[in-house]
């Protein structure tokens, strides 16, 4: 898959900035308050084939990593708490059964993932387990023709309004003893909504995101047929890997996004704000911040864009992406901070939207492996390198 001329890029992101216009934008402040998912952009996107364009043809899909990439930017231009849950259907939860699941299970979750009329979730982190991911605590006991599932999951985002759930456990023996240490003793499974034991907990209460819902995951005694078993018994791990290469190259456009609206916004205003009876544009502080802004997301967008040509053409983006997901995380956090600065009094209200993007910024040096994770990645790719 090559990387679409600019024609093709520039109608898509027209039509997806059409539907988030008109479906996004006039419910953004409701949602925002709310703390609720805005069904309806992620439903009209659904049935434009716009929602997960990555996801195979022959299910409803384009096949279209690029196209992924640049409905996660459009999505970070508006509102990256949209873009947050609308990707955690299509590629957390979407591009793993497409990944790794079976024929069975591709054509009874992903056609209604990709038109957007089921939203899915993938569990991981627990109460006490974050970047220690193989720590899981979470089990599963075979029983035959099924499993047994017993544990919980947290921060996990669309929790509270997923239809469909991947969770990933540890498989222990009738006694709960692990079957096998360390990295192979996962297995992940497909649960779905109204099974006997499973349930959520209410959304969270969050500092940024909060249009995007995160809650819990409980799961007491969840029995689940061995056909809901996602890939092998004990290689969950293994497929987290590739998993958590492309969440974190795909859900860096809504960085992307949010930069570009943050550069463009403060641009404006200095252009237009007045003060000692001339444009702010005009002091040199105020072009410091514009020109700190602008290097940042240029280097991180076409950095972006490199590892994104990586993945496509299947190479190992286990460092790239981790440096891609560092850097921009970094840089979100600047340019959104600027951004306010920018504005100065203005910026610190909700009117100028600056405010919200500041806050959403945060997460992604926490999410899909915190800054310190990525840069163990980075480190220790880099010394295989040059072992």
């Amino acid at each position: 898959m090559t990387r679409p001329d600019e024609q093709t890029s520039r109608e898509l992101r027209k039509s997806v900035r059409g539907v988030l216009e008109k479906e996004l934008v006039p419910r953004i402040e409701e949602t925002e308050t709310k703390g609720e998912y805005c069904l309806e952009a992620h439903r009209a996107l659904g049935q434009l084939g716009l929602l997960a364009p990555m996801l195979p043809e022959e299910y409803g899909g384009l096949g279209d990593t690029w196209a992924q990439l640049f409905v996660a930017e459009e999505m970070g231009y508006y509102s990256s708490s949209f873009g947050l849950s609308a990707l955690a259907s299509a590629i957390l939860f979407g591009n793993n059964i497409a990944n790794s699941g079976s024929e069975e299970q591709k054509k009874k979750y992903l056609p209604s993932i990709i038109d957007g009329s089921k939203i899915g979730c993938w569990g991981l982190t627990e109460p006490g387990i974050g970047s220690d991911a193989v720590g899981v605590k979470t089990t599963s006991v075979y029983k035959g023709d099924h499993y047994l599932l017993n544990g919980s999951k947290t921060f996990i985002t669309n929790a509270p309004i997923a239809d469909y759930m991947i969770v990933i456990t540890r498989q222990v023996d009738e006694s709960g003893k692990s079957l096998a240490e360390g990295i192979e003793g996962g297995t992940a499974f497909v649960l779905e909504r109204g099974m006997d034991g499973l349930s959520t907990g209410k959304p969270f209460k969050k500092m940024g995101h909060r249009a995007s819902p995160t809650g819990e995951i409980f799961m007491e005694n969840v029995k689940v047929p061995k056909e809901n078993v996602l890939g092998k018994p004990g290689r969950a791990f293994f497929d987290m890997k590739h998993s958590l290469d492309v969440e974190r190259v795909i859900f860096s456009g809504l960085g992307i996004g949010m930069s570009r609206f943050c550069l463009e916004s403060a641009s404006k205003y200095a252009l237009s704000r007045k003060q000692f009876g001339k444009p702010i544009a005009a002091f040199q502080m105020i072009q410091d911040h514009i020109a700190n802004m602008t290097t940042q997301y240029d280097v991180a967008e076409k950095y972006l864009h490199y590892v994104t040509e990586q993945m496509v053409a299947g190479i190992d983006v286990n460092k790239t992406g981790a440096i891609a997901k560092y850097f921009i995380g970094k840089a979100v956090n600047t340019i959104t901070d600027l951004a306010i600065q920018c504005h100065g009094g203005y910026g610190y209200m909700e009117e100028y939207q600056v405010e919200r993007y500041d806050r959403d910024a945060k997460l992604f040096e926490i999410g899909a492996g915190t800054n310190e994770i990525q840069k163990l990645i980075i480190a220790k790719q880099t010394l295989k390198e040059f072992s």
